[in-house]
């Protein structure tokens, strides 16, 4: 296996910054039967997690600080750029033979980004590299450090949903970002939530008190075997709010290079109807996608509520809440697919799967009213079409009224 680890003194001998100070002792280990963090994901698979460890050191190069999150398909990493003299974020992906879907696209992005604006609102890749694990390959992508999520913002707030200036401005961000996948790049995202839309740092001098906590209170781990699984640290967003800068699109694990395609993508809760009856989808369900987030960030709840025994119950429950607030789907659009008869007779019927609610889009909104209330039900309208072609793009969408008053 691949020696990742350096020796401490003769890499301090090649390094352009002194190596930095992790503690040996001071911190609390869990008990070994305590699941924490990757652990308690569904069908977690411990040798396909690369062991990183606090202190460790990259290529010669990025010295693990601390640990900022973990997904199914890796874990996330707050480092030092012992070269660049800067923070940086490493994700180590699970192991796997399949190529990196993620790396792909972003090495994508990495050739298509001239000079679009909104080039500057997605997540782009500063390196990458590859390791050796005991299960096999992991690919490394190094990336700009963020602070947190719109979600995690939205967490601080009281009560917790965005304001009408915060969602504005977040949207238009968002828009350009999109207008630049979709259309310089030909790239769908499939994924996008509250949680993928990240803050940026525009003051870098917010991470010297993260840096520090991990000096003066070392982060929870737990040691199994070999393995030593440590407790994410978060970013204090009430005290570095100073640091926040401009939302930018992330995690594109899941996203999609071409026009058009087929299969199953996005969260059951933000799933676009083509996706949901097998029809093909383009970059519209994208702007689905951003149209239901905006009722988690706005309003506090999900649009649509999946739920029931199986894929058919639960599918029907969505279809049912969409019909009340959008009106039926026209006829043409059901022909595309034969799924739809699971739902609908040939008569473009309801066969009643799941109850209609009684509500209307402008029923459930709380929060505005009078002239606002209206320009934002027109702007609702752009993304919540049956029909993907009926949808606004990213770029028309940034022209909107309610948008841009």
């Amino acid at each position: 296996m691949r020696a990742v680890f350096r020796n401490i003194s003769a890499f301090r001998r090649r390094s352009l910054t002194p190596l930095h100070r992790i503690p040996t002792s001071g911190f609390t280990t869990l008990d070994s039967v305590t699941k924490i963090e990757e652990e308690r994901l569904p069908h977690y698979d411990p040798s396909v997690f690369y062991p990183v460890r606090i202190g460790e050191v990259f290529e010669d190069r990025y010295q693990v600080l601390g640990k900022l999150g973990f997904g199914s398909n890796s874990t996330v990493w707050f480092c030092r750029d012992l070269q660049e003299h800067r923070h940086v974020a490493l994700k180590v992906c699970i192991s796997s033979q399949k190529p990196s879907r993620e790396l792909e696209v972003l090495k994508h992005l990495a050739a298509t980004q001239a000079s679009h604006a909104g080039a500057h609102f997605v997540r782009t890749l500063l390196d990458s590299f590859v390791i050796q694990g005991r299960a096999g390959t992991h690919h490394c992508l190094v990336m700009e450090p963020l602070l947190a999520s719109l979600h995690d913002l939205q967490q601080t707030l009281n009560p917790k949903s965005l304001t009408e200036d915060m969602l504005k401005t977040s949207l238009q961000q968002v828009f350009a970002g999109l207008d630049y996948l979709h259309g310089r790049a030909k790239v769908v995202h499939t994924d996008l939530q509250a949680k993928n839309i990240m803050l940026s740092c525009s003051d870098s001098s917010v991470f010297e008190p993260w840096e520090k906590s991990e000096i003066d209170e070392p982060a929870l781990r737990k040691v199994d075997g070999n393995r030593v699984i440590y407790k994410s640290r978060e970013f204090n967003l009430q005290r570095d709010m100073r640091g926040i800068g401009r939302c930018m699109i992330t995690d594109l694990g899941m996203a999609r290079i071409g026009v058009q395609h087929e299969g199953f993508v996005q969260p059951e809760a933000y799933r676009a109807p083509e996706v949901m009856l097998y029809m093909p989808w383009t970059s519209a369900a994208d702007i689905w996608n951003v149209g239901v987030m905006i009722w988690d960030l706005f309003e506090g709840e999900h649009m649509f509520h999946p739920g029931g025994t199986d894929r058919k119950l639960s599918n029907a429950r969505m279809l049912g809440e969409m019909i009340a607030l959008l009106g039926p789907p026209p006829s043409y659009l059901l022909r595309r697919a034969d799924e739809t008869l699971a739902y609908w007779n040939h008569d473009a019927q309801w066969k009643g799967f799941a109850s209609i609610p009684e509500y209307t889009l402008e029923d459930v909104d709380v929060y505005l009213e009078g002239k606002s209330k209206e320009d934002f039900m027109v702007f609702m309208r752009k993304m919540l079409q049956w029909e993907p072609e009926r949808r606004f793009s990213a770029l028309d969408l940034l022209q909107d009224q309610w948008l841009n008053s």
